[in-house]
C-alpha cells in the first residue's frame, strides 16, 4: 500500500516539476508561431520542428525566429531608458581625487 502512495507522489512531482515547464514552452512556441508573420509553409515547417523535436524544437524556434517590429522598438526604448538612468547617476564616490 505504501509503494502505491510513493509512486503517485513521484508521478505528481514529475508532472509538476518536469513536464509542466516543457508543456508551457511548447505551448508558447505554438502560440507565437500562429500569431507571427510566417507564411503557410513556414508555419507547417516550424510546427514539424516543434512537434518532432519535443524539447529542443521550441528552443530552436525561439533562438532562430526574427523579432517583430514591436519587439525591436521595445528593446530600443528599454536600452535608451537604461542609458538615461545611468547618465543621471554617475559612478564614483565623493572621495578625495588626485
Amino acid at each position: 500500500m505504501h509503494v502505491i502512495a510513493v509512486s503517485e507522489f513521484m508521478r505528481t512531482l514529475f508532472i509538476i516539476l518536469v513536464a509542466t515547464p516543457f508543456i508551457l514552452l511548447w505551448s508558447a512556441a505554438l502560440l507565437d508561431l500562429i500569431r507571427g508573420r510566417h507564411s503557410g509553409w513556414g508555419i507547417v515547417g516550424w510546427m514539424l520542428v516543434i512537434f518532432l523535436i519535443p524539447i529542443l524544437g521550441p528552443m530552436i524556434y525561439f533562438a532562430l525566429r526574427t523579432p517583430t517590429r514591436d519587439e525591436v522598438d521595445q528593446q530600443y526604448l528599454a536600452t535608451r531608458e537604461l542609458e538615461r538612468a545611468r547618465a543621471a547617476h554617475p559612478t564614483g564616490g565623493m572621495g578625495m581625487g588626485p
